[in-house]
């Protein structure tokens, strides 16, 4: 279990703890943490926590990450979400993370500490942002008010929820702009800028326009988002400037990305790459991106196996889809061979998703070559980046919000998208440091991207403004492999990319894989439109919610 970061009650000594064992610790949303804290906690202390809290639980590679990740079909594997049946996971840390962040809103201002102050409050305002995109209607006004009397918090709205984060996200600006002498400011214990509070600022406009962008159904905002672009230079401009948390490699203390548990796993298949994904990158399906083959393949997937007949092409057990080395299961799948033990068999999270290896068609088994020497694991979260924030504005563009040219801002947000991979591979993974060091050809100068974009570009071309707009969607989820809960918010509010449909409601249907094997799929549930609700909670908060129908209940700015 990866470790997370809550404030703990030890006894009569009171402290941080960066650890995830110690304690009685946080349950629920309606137990006060903050009560016990001194007022001599150390706010860079909190600050570092509360980040790599964040990051850990949300990321590809935590529960809520691998959840998602299968309902928007970049993996697939034998847990809970398959067939769309998860369970609510996350809320308890998440809503740890914003106990801690107030601390810091609480106390900083009233010891001149105003930096502290501006990146928590944008950190909050970026997490319940996203409470609010998963669950729906979430404490919020009422959350983390025990000293005021309040232990059983109520459930906002969220359309109530997004315009206080907006309030919330200028008064982080303000803070940031105060010119008050401050005794201690953010650096090195922020370990996302570093303490640079120009891209603080830079990072919480785009978080105002990626809000905007996703309430553009429900809301008009044309106003809003032709200000913020009107100032590209206020928002995220550059790759530099990215909006990421970074992961390290194995050390004394293990900070790899949570997606990089799997090269340690004794067992593997529940975090597998997802066939539906690996046939768009490949050019297969036949409505989106067809004949086009992506020079990300190598980035994205690690195949252990060779082709049958190869070096080391033959599997543990029989296998269920299999098209060459790469090898996985069905979403949905009630074939023979799904549930046989595969973990050096099975095609991993390449060095791009997970920080893993890079597919060199060596096919080598990750459990001979051993932990360290499958990459480093050091990829970061990525919470907005450079790559996103242009297809937001190309999103905006396609969809009449504002005017431009949609196609000029897909282009540079695919060139954005390649030099993305090649900044994070080169300068986060460092895969030359792993113990089997890897030389990665930098995929933004390849032929083979070229003519890929070319072909994108053409395809965009041909297309109608509906077809434009998939096209625009489909890359940015496969762009965004890394965090989940956007791609899943994307798609609830565009229905891009088409998603795998194994079989009506109920029925069982049949999928034949590239080797001519045909394997039986079903699926119980139809899609789910947001997470279930912390039963903790509802059991123990008399105001929480009745639990919902996921299928049913969407979140305010779905159409």
């Amino acid at each position: 279990m990866r470790r997370k970061y809550f404030i703990y009650a030890c006894t009569a000594l009171l402290v941080l703890m960066i650890v995830g064992t110690g304690c009685k610790k946080f349950l629920d949303v309606n137990k006060n943490i903050n009560n016990p804290t001194p007022s001599s906690v150390t706010l860079s202390l909190v600050l570092s926590g509360a980040e790599r809290n964040i990051s850990n639980n949300i990321a590809l590679g935590s529960t809520i990450g691998n959840t998602l990740s299968l309902y928007t079909h970049q993996l697939t594997g034998r847990i809970a979400a398959d067939r769309y049946n998860a369970g609510s996971s996350n809320w308890n840390e998440l809503y740890g993370a914003i106990s801690n962040l107030n601390v810091i809103i609480k106390r900083a201002p009233a010891e001149s500490r105003f930096a502290y102050a501006g990146v928590a409050k944008i950190l909050k305002a970026y997490t319940v942002s996203l409470l609010v995109d998963i669950w729906g209607d979430v404490p919020y006004s009422e959350y983390d008010r025990f000293d005021e009397g309040i232990s059983q918090p109520k459930s906002d709205k969220g359309s109530e929820i997004y315009p206080q984060l907006l309030t919330l996200l200028d008064e982080g600006i303000a803070d940031l702009n105060n010119t008050a002498f401050n005794p201690s400011k953010p650096g090195n214990d922020d370990y996302i800028y570093k303490g640079n509070t120009a891209r603080w600022i830079k990072a919480a406009n785009t978080i105002k326009l990626k809000l905007y962008t996703q309430v553009r159904l429900v809301q008009d905002v044309k106003t809003q988002v032709a200000a913020l672009l009107a100032q590209p230079g206020s928002l995220i401009n550059n790759e530099s400037e990215s909006f990421m948390m970074p992961f390290g490699a194995i050390v004394t203390t293990d900070d790899r990305h949570p997606a990089y548990g799997d090269y340690s796993a004794a067992q593997r298949g529940g975090q597998l790459f997802s066939p539906w994904l690996y046939e768009i990158m490949k050019g297969r399906n036949p409505d989106v991106l067809t004949g086009l083959v992506d020079p990300r393949l190598p980035y994205y997937i690690y195949n252990q196996k060779s082709a049958i007949g190869g070096v080391n092409g033959t599997p543990e057990n029989c296998t269920e889809y299999r098209d060459g080395g790469f090898i996985s299961i069905l979403f949905g799948s009630n074939g023979p061979c799904r549930d046989g033990s595969n973990s050096q068999t099975y095609s991993m999270l390449g060095i791009y998703p997970a920080g893993g290896r890079f597919n060199d068609s060596l096919a080598k088994s990750v459990n001979s070559l051993g932990q360290q020497n499958a990459g480093t694991g050091a990829r970061p979260h990525e919470f907005i980046t450079y790559p996103d924030r242009l297809y937001l504005e190309a999103e905006l563009i396609q969809a009449g919000v504002i005017a431009g040219d949609a196609r000029d801002v897909f282009s540079k947000a695919l060139d954005a998208t390649f030099a993305h991979v090649d900044n994070v591979v080169a300068n986060y993974v460092k895969p030359g440091s792993a113990g089997e060091a890897q030389t990665v050809p930098a995929i933004a100068t390849l032929a083979a991207t070229k003519t890929y974009k070319d072909g994108v570009l053409a395809a965009f071309d041909a297309g109608n403004d509906n077809k434009k707009m998939e096209y625009i969607m489909t890359e940015k989820w496969i762009n965004r492999i890394e965090n989940p809960v956007d791609n899943y918010t994307d798609y609830r509010r565009t229905k891009f990319p088409v998603l795998f449909a194994p079989a009506p409601e109920g029925l069982v249907s049949s999928v034949t894989g590239p080797d001519g094997k045909v394997t039986p799929v079903s699926n119980d549930r139809k899609y789910p439109w947001s997470i279930p609700f912390s039963t903790g909670e509802i059991g123990l908060n008399k105001n929480a919610p009745p639990q919902k129908v996921a299928e049913n209940y969407k979140v305010f700015w779905q159409p």
